[in-house]
Order: C-alpha cells, then structure tokens, then sequence
C-alpha cells in the first residue's frame, strides 16, 4: 500500500511540475511581446510626434505644401434673412396650343412627313398631314344638278351653233352674186362667234363639275387641293396629345393634336405669410428640388388664382426670364416640364440687415455638432475657429462677422484654408481627445 502511496504522490509532482513550466514558458513569452509592444509605440512617437500646442496645428509649410492644403481669403459680403418657399412647374397656357381641322373631312398623312406622334417636336408652319374634304349628300346632289344643267346648255349651244353655221354657209354663196348685202353677212358672222362663244362657255362648266363630282368621289390621295386642306402647326411645340389618327373621319373644328413648348415654363411658388408682408416681390433664383444643379431666374407675373389647399400658403406665378417678351429661350432640351417641384430662397428685407464673411464650401468642417474652419495665423500654423452659417450663395457660405467678446465667427481678410481642411481636423484630433 505504502508502494502504491509514492507512485500516486510521484505523478502528481510530475503533473504539478509540467503546469508550472507551462505557466513559466507563458509569462517569459508574454513579456517579450510586451517589451517588443513598448518598443514600437516608442519609435511611433518619435517618427509621427504630434503637432498641436494650445488648440493650434503647426504643420510647417514644407509639410502644407506636401499635405497640397490651399487657402484663400475671407471676403466681406451682406445678408438679407432669408426663407425657403416650395413650388411646382406648372403648363404655361400662353405655351400651348391646339391643332384642328379647319373643315369635315377624312385625315391623311402627308407623303413627306411623318404623322404626329407624342414626344415629336414640330415647327410653326410645317404640314402636319392633309384634310380630304367630306361633301354632304345634298352638296353632292346639288353638284349633279349644276353638271346636267351644264350638260343641257352644252347641247343648246351646239344646236345654236350648228344653226348659226349653216345660215352663215347660205349667206356666204348667194353674197357673191351680190343679192344679198354685205352687212347681213357680217351680222350672222357675229352671231355665229357669240353662239361659239356660249357653246365653250358650256363645255368649261361641264368639264368643271364632271371633275369635281370625280374627285371628291376619288378614294386615298387627291390629286388637287380643291377639296383637301393642309394641317399646319401653329406654332413651335412639343407634342404631348394626339386625337386623330389619318383615315379618321373629323368634323370642322375637331381637335387633332396638342403642342407645349416647354421652354416657356410657368413656376408657382407658395409663399408663407412673413414673406407676404415683407415687400413687393422682385426676381427670384429657382431651383430644381431633384437636381440642385438646374437652376433658372425667375420675375414675378402676379398671383395665382387659388390658394393651396393642403398648406394654405398664397401661391404667386413666376416666369423664367428667358420666356419674357420679346426674348427667345433656349431650343434645347430643358427639365423644366409640368411637375417638377421647386425652390427658392427669397429674402424678408429689402435691405441687407446682416453683415458677414463669404468663404468657398471647402472650407466649412463639421465636428462633434459644432461648424469649424482652419484660420492661418502664420505660415504653416493654423487654429480651428467655430463659425456660423448664414447662408449659403453659389460656390461660398456666408459666415456671420466676428463680434467682441464673442471669439467665434470671422473677420474680412482672414486667410482660410479651404482645400485640405480635414487633414488639420484629423491632425489635431488624432489622438481621439478634443485639446479645447
């Protein structure tokens, strides 16, 4: 028993001993790593050592240069409190117009053109296609009457003819023996050309009723423009409806298709009660909610006919200042069409009330909900410095003016970076902490 006592206390000096090698072994390897860790964050520090002192970031102007950091001046400018106003694009009446048939008849496409169809745009006077005249059954009786009536004075004046020819015949052989006095030869001669005369004024009017009787009873293409009419646009266009198609039989008047030019685009904007009682309106910058590139100046023409009904707000009419008289707009394409939402900013003053900064977009940083920018104080020496927005104008914020003792804010002049901004953001919070 003794012996089985020191075999079991043997085994478990043995296993006591391997944990205890192996815990050695881990403790020996996790201080190499510490010690190699403590070495690398060493020479990271001496190689990056940071560059901000008192909320400054001193990057040197071989460094700027390298980081490509480009700066410009803060330029003083006015603000006028302004208010966004919301608005759609609606149909210019003044731009649309209506084709229609100028008499009954049946619509035919023109050889030489295309017949209309939506999306085609049209010039003002182009034939559009061909009104092939529909003749009641009574003009058409009326047309048979005038043709056998022609017909019945034809044979009339043949007869007349013929008569007045045989007595001319007669009185031509008996006038050589001169029994018969010259001047009753020379009177028959003259009835005769009368009588010839009624006879061709009869064949013209059989012949012209017979063609006419032909030609409105003639199917498909005419081969005059006696009974067919042109359809002429009225005027440049878009079209946007079509009513007939050709082989449609269409009454005098009917509506064939409809044409909006969309360059003359028609804009309300509903305007809130403080911008009512600001002032007389004068010419807005109006711009497309879905592409903020679109824009278009646009003057006042008066107020809308009703109010809005969901919000209430007194619409105005606004034209773009290419569509006003005597000003020709653009023939290219155009996104302004019925529809499409827009907005403007519009001021509350007619005076600039504010004075302030302007500094290119580049230049305005947001952090931790506070609007910066990087002020150069010397070359390659830049402090942050909060500002706020007032506006913003094309391709510039405005800022409001620096006011004592308040620190934020900008004065004109000031030297701003405005290209590579948020790498003196990144450097000066690099370490995760605010200095301020």
């Amino acid at each position: 028993m003794f012996r089985r006592w020191l075999l079991a206390l043997g085994k478990w000096t043995a296993a006591l001993g391997m944990i205890a090698g192996g815990l050695a072994v881990a403790w020996i390897v996790h201080e190499e790593m510490r010690a190699e860790r403590e070495l690398e964050g060493d020479q990271e520090t001496i190689a990056t050592p940071r560059r901000v002192r008192d909320g400054e970031v001193e990057l040197g102007t071989e460094a700027a240069e390298r980081y490509g950091l480009v700066e410009a001046p803060a330029k003083a400018a006015t603000w006028i409190d302004r208010v966004t106003v919301h608005g759609e694009v609606i149909a210019d009446p003044r731009a649309t117009v209506e084709v229609r048939s100028t008499s009954a008849g049946m619509l035919r496409a023109d050889p030489s053109t295309p017949w209309p169809s939506p999306g085609n745009r049209v010039r003002a006077g182009q034939v559009l296609g061909w009104i092939d005249d529909r003749v009641a059954p009574q003009d058409r009786l009326t047309l048979q009457d005038n043709l056998n009536q022609a017909r019945l004075r034809k044979q009339g004046a043949d007869k007349v003819v013929e008569l007045n020819r045989e007595r001319v015949r007669r009185i031509e052989s008996v006038s050589k023996s001169q029994i018969v006095p010259g001047q009753q030869l020379d009177d028959a001669r003259v009835v005769l050309a009368e009588a010839e005369t009624q006879l061709a004024i009869a064949a013209a009017a059989v012949d012209l009723w017979a063609r006419a009787l032909d030609e409105i009873d003639r199917p498909g293409h005419r081969e005059t423009t006696t009974f067919s009419q042109p359809i002429v646009s009225p005027g440049d266009g878009e079209v946007t409806e079509v009513h007939a198609r050709p082989g449609m039989s269409i009454e005098a008047g009917g509506a064939v298709a409809q044409l909006v030019d969309f360059r003359h685009a028609l804009i309300r904007l509903d305007l809130p009660p403080e911008r009512l009682a600001a002032g007389p309106l004068g010419p807005v910058r109006v711009e497309s909610i879905a592409s903020g590139s679109a824009t278009v100046e646009a003057v006042p023409v008066g107020p809308a006919p009703r109010v809005d009904a969901a919000s209430q707000l007194v619409g105005y009419w606004f034209e773009t200042s290419a569509n006003r008289p005597g000003t020709e707009a653009d023939a290219g394409e155009t996104p302004w069409r019925p529809g499409l939402r827009v907005r403007a900013l519009m001021g509350l003053h007619e005076n600039p009330r504010d004075s302030a900064v302007a500094v290119p977009l580049g230049s305005v940083l947001s952090f931790q909900g506070r609007t910066l920018v990087y002020v150069r104080e010397s070359p390659g020496k830049f402090r942050r410095r909060e500002v706020r927005i007032l506006g913003r104008e094309g391709d510039s914020y405005l800022l409001q003016t620096r006011r004592k003792p308040d620190p934020t804010g900008l004065d004109p002049g000031e030297i701003v970076v405005h290209r590579g901004a948020q790498i003196l953001l990144s450097e000066e919070f690099r370490g995760g902490s605010d200095d301020d």
